[in-house]
């Protein structure tokens, strides 16, 4: 009991020496810089981690905080390696559920960059974690109920991404299909349009996987859906102009794709018409309707509706990356090749080979720069890591694992004595018993011959015979051995055990085995194994019969038997 409360005690004095030992955010002004700099880390990445930085220095920011922040922000500038960075370093921070929103779209942006750098496996596991995190501390990240689905959606359709990359696509439909549901079933009588968005961008992803792995035909059903999306984004009161006209266009376009590639010409123009009309197309719109042109065999049309593409990219200051080169070049590339046109498919692969050949350089270099700046932040977490107070807390644990290890030693001395001690009284017990089955034997013996009954006789012959090793030794010793041996059938072998020792033979030969077993368990160094050879008794039957007619192991007993 003693013992007990001085642990307690110990642990009330980490615990408050902890609590001394941290700083707390300056809410407030945490609150009022991370509105800020929401504001420019699209415009100026580099001006929003300069005040990340200082924000950290002077306390504003807890450190996990600011990984958060800087998660994001490279994230978005795609530099990959330090996003990856610092998001390994938010994952499991109990502080940061806090943050809501920002924190699940920071573990959902890591989860993206996992995916586009082939880490699929750890895309995966991160999905579920997320999953797992909203489903069972929703209360304790401070989302409402509808966010929560959005990012259980996101963290499915991310599944069905790497599943699909991984060539598994009925797996990846599963998850695909499984977000549909989820957002269809849980936001119906939502009115925030951001979280209805997640239901619109579940049934375009989804019907993109059906269209690229050539199962249009599984596409139709989700028309309905994307319907249905757009008329749930629609009641939305706050939703911007922009977003509607966006989400729009991706639908109607994405939805005439569906019609055409099934066949049904005529309802995939009246869409693309309605998509021509509704105007201020995306580089994504374009893209889809090039796509729908060749589709349709209209490959002039489509050609120049891929310049448009290319014209609009390039006009919103985008570089070339290996996104472009999937979705749009790729997409160009298809149509060249369906519409014939060998040459310049040809040509087009030449660029996209140079192209990505350039990337991957650039990438290599810009992973050189980002390295030799994940290593000096190493270096500065590894220097904070060596603090006083961590030297502190060390000190501490390491005191508290000494005295839970003495702790554990003096329980377990505790219990062997509690053990031996048992055991003592059951060798006591067992030696009794011995003695007087013994007495029974020989007072048998010392009765005149002529007043026993036959099976005592036998019973007598046996026990005589029995004062032999070498009978109960060998491992073949049977009830037939033993009848062999005396001259008499088996049957009478077994009358006579059970009527004078209410045992059977195996039971009766087993029980010298034992005995000359505790014999030289008690008066040798023998090991267990040999000493059951010794008996004529496999390792494993020996532990099994000597723990049943001993209620202690070989090893226990041998102890007890030696003091």
């Amino acid at each position: 009991m003693f013992t007990l409360r001085f642990i307690r005690l110990i642990l009330l004095c980490v615990v408050l020496a902890l609590a001394a030992c941290t700083k707390s955010d300056r809410s407030e002004e945490a609150k009022r810089l991370k509105d800020e700099l929401h504001e420019i880390m699209f415009k100026n990445p580099e001006q929003a981690l300069a005040r990340v930085d200082s924000a950290e220095q002077a306390g504003v920011f807890s450190t996990a905080t600011a990984n958060l922040i800087r998660t994001n922000i490279y994230g978005n500038k795609g530099q990959m390696q330090l996003a990856l960075f610092y998001g390994e370093q938010i994952l499991n921070v109990p502080e940061l559920k806090r943050e809501g929103d920002s924190y699940y779209s920071a573990l959902l942006l890591l989860n993206g960059l996992l995916e586009r750098n082939g880490e699929w496996g750890k895309a995966l596991c991160l999905s579920d974690e997320i999953i797992a995190d909203v489903e069972n501390d929703r209360e304790a990240s401070g989302i409402s109920e509808e966010v929560a689905l959005r990012v259980k959606s996101r963290a499915l359709i991310s599944k069905g991404d790497c599943e699909k990359d991984l060539g598994h696509p009925n797996e990846a439909e599963r998850f695909y299909l499984e977000a549909i549901d989820l957002m269809m079933d849980g936001v119906k009588h939502s009115d925030d349009y951001w979280v209805i968005d997640g239901l619109v961008m579940a049934v375009l992803e989804a019907t993109e996987f059906y269209l690229e792995v050539d199962r249009p035909e599984k596409a139709l059903a989700l028309v309905a859906k994307g319907d249905t999306a757009l008329a749930r984004l629609d009641r939305c009161p706050d939703m911007p102009d922009y977003v509607h006209h966006y989400r729009h266009n991706n639908v109607t376009i994405n939805q005439a794709l569906v019609y055409a590639a099934n066949g049904q010409r005529e309802k995939a123009e009246d869409l693309h018409q309605k998509h021509l009309q509704a105007g201020k197309p995306s580089v994504y719109d374009f893209i889809a309707e090039a796509r729908y042109l060749a589709m349709t065999g209209r490959y002039d049309e489509a050609f120049r509706m891929f310049r448009k593409s290319d014209s609009l990219y390039f006009a919103q200051g985008r570089a070339i990356n290996t996104v472009y080169i999937q979705n749009n070049m790729m997409a160009e590339y298809k149509a060249l090749q369906e519409a014939g046109r060998k040459d310049e498919m040809l040509a087009m692969a030449d660029r996209m080979r140079q192209l990505t050949d350039s990337i991957h350089i650039q990438e290599r270099k810009a992973d050189v720069e980002q390295q030799q700046e994940i290593r000096l932040k190493e270096a500065e977490i590894v220097s904070r890591r060596q603090s006083v107070i961590v030297y502190r807390i060390l000190a501490i644990a390491a005191f508290l694992v000494c005295l839970f290890i003495a702790y554990m030693f003096w329980r377990a001395t505790q219990y062997n004595k509690v053990l031996f001690e048992k055991n003592r009284r059951l060798l006591a017990e067992i030696e009794q018993r011995e003695r007087e089955e013994q007495q029974a034997i020989e007072q048998l013996e010392a009765t005149p011959e002529a007043t026993l009954t036959a099976n005592q006789q036998l019973y007598c012959r046996l026990c005589e015979m029995m004062k032999n090793p070498d009978v109960f030794t060998d491992p073949d010793t049977n009830q037939d051995t033993l009848a062999s041996l005396v001259g008499t059938n088996r049957t009478y072998i077994y009358d006579a055990l059970r009527e004078c020792a209410n045992q059977t033979p195996t039971d009766f030969i087993n029980g010298y085995r034992l005995r000359h077993a505790a014999h030289l368990l008690a008066t040798t160094n023998d090991s267990v194994g040999l000493i059951a050879e010794l008996c004529g008794l496999s390792r494993r039957t020996f532990y099994r019969l000597f723990n049943d007619t001993y209620s202690m192991s070989p090893t226990d007993y041998r102890k007890v038997a030696k003091k």
